[in-house]
């Protein structure tokens, strides 16, 4: 599955609350109408708690949009029509800017049995992480790491910790552009205190060793625990 991702900063003159608001309400009135004017699937909006997960630092986003789509011929027109340019235009009413913008294709690498029941529509807890590829590796060495070795410890990380779900994000560059990340990762969780439990835990240091294989562990990342809202979705998901 193919998305747009857009994590951005709310105008200054705006609280959180105001910001959050904004979007729940109006901004979230034009998302859903998007849906009649461009091949989209659906459309979810995460809110950063203002909890940073470990190791990050204040984070750099108040809020992150995921429009997804079935194909990325369907997400190209979608980006040359007019309700992308409706649902810009509405953003300078709340948003300072966009200090990442990518397309990119989702994978589920892994989930408990029956998670998907169990999330929510509005308000689901999970962790987002952005990171970027080893310096001596090509994007593609690093997303095939990713898939088929990577994910067996994500596999692990489910079955041995309350992590119900993670899905791990893929940037689609642009003919002759860098993306604005290499990958995200997001850990989807019931609960604070289940968040807390994983960290306390051995897994964090087990996927950071492993991470080193694949991932440039200096480079700048985006830590962040978020509230997740599907704004909208297509009847039968098509």
């Amino acid at each position: 599955m193919y998305k747009i991702i857009r994590m951005v900063k709310r105008r200054k003159d705006l609280t959180l609350a105001q910001f959050k608001d904004y979007w729940l309400t109006r901004h979230a009135g034009l998302q859903r109408r998007s849906l009649d004017m461009a091949p989209v699937r659906k459309v979810v909006a995460s809110f950063s708690t203002g909890e940073v997960a470990l190791g990050g630092a204040e984070a750099q986003f108040d809020a992150m949009s995921a429009v997804y789509f079935n194909s990325i011929e369907d997400l190209r027109a979608a980006q040359a029509g007019a309700a992308g340019k409706m649902l810009t235009e509405d953003e300078k009413n709340f948003v300072d800017h966009a200090p990442i913008n990518i397309v990119a294709e989702e994978f589920i690498m892994s989930q408990k049995p029956g998670a998907a029941r169990l999330l929510k529509k509005s308000g689901q807890l999970k962790i987002i992480r952005t990171v970027y590829r080893r310096k001596d590796l090509s994007f593609q060495q690093f997303k095939d790491y990713w898939l088929n070795n990577h994910s067996k410890l994500e596999d692990r990380v489910v079955r041995e910790s309350p992590t119900q779900y993670i899905v791990a994000t893929f940037a689609v560059a642009a003919p002759g552009g860098e993306p604005d990340m290499d990958g995200m990762a997001e850990l989807y969780y019931q609960s604070q205190d289940d968040i807390r439990a994983m960290f306390a835990s051995k897994i964090p240091q087990m996927m950071r060793d492993d991470e080193q294989n694949f991932v440039q562990m200096d480079a700048p990342a985006i830590r962040a625990v978020t509230e997740e809202h599907l704004i909208a979705e297509r009847s039968g998901g098509g």
